[in-house]
C-alpha cells in the first residue's frame, strides 16, 4: 500500500512540472487567460494611487500586497511597496501574477 501512495505523489510532482512548463510557454507566447488581457489598462488607470494587489506567489499561494501605482505598461507594474515600519520599496510586478485590484 506504500508503494501505491508513493507512484501516486511522484505521478503528482511530474504532472505538476508539466503544467508550470506549459504556463511558462504560453506565457512566454505572449497568451493569456481572456480575465488578465486588460489589467494593464486597469492598473495604469490607478498610477498615483494607494491599491491593494492579490498576488499569486510561486508556491501557489496567495498574498495581498499594499502598495502604491508608481508606472505601468501591458506586463509589468512598478509600485511603492510598505515593507514594514517606514520601510518602502521599489518593486517590479508582472501581471501575470495579479489576480485582483482593491483601490483603497
Amino acid at each position: 500500500m506504500e508503494y501505491f501512495g508513493m507512484f501516486a505523489f511522484i505521478g503528482i510532482i511530474f504532472l505538476y512540472e508539466k503544467v508550470k512548463r506549459l504556463e511558462r510557454v504560453l506565457r512566454e507566447n505572449g497568451i493569456r487567460p481572456g480575465g488578465t488581457a486588460g489589467l494593464g489598462e486597469q492598473v495604469r488607470k490607478q498610477v498615483g494611487r494607494t491599491v491593494e494587489l492579490t498576488l499569486e506567489t510561486s508556491d501557489g499561494d496567495m498574498m495581498g500586497k499594499v502598495c502604491r501605482v508608481l508606472d505601468a505598461d501591458e506586463d509589468w507594474a512598478l509600485v511603492l511597496a510598505n515593507e514594514g515600519k517606514k520601510n518602502e520599496c521599489e518593486k517590479l510586478i508582472r501581471l501575470d501574477s495579479v489576480k485582483q485590484i482593491k483601490v483603497k
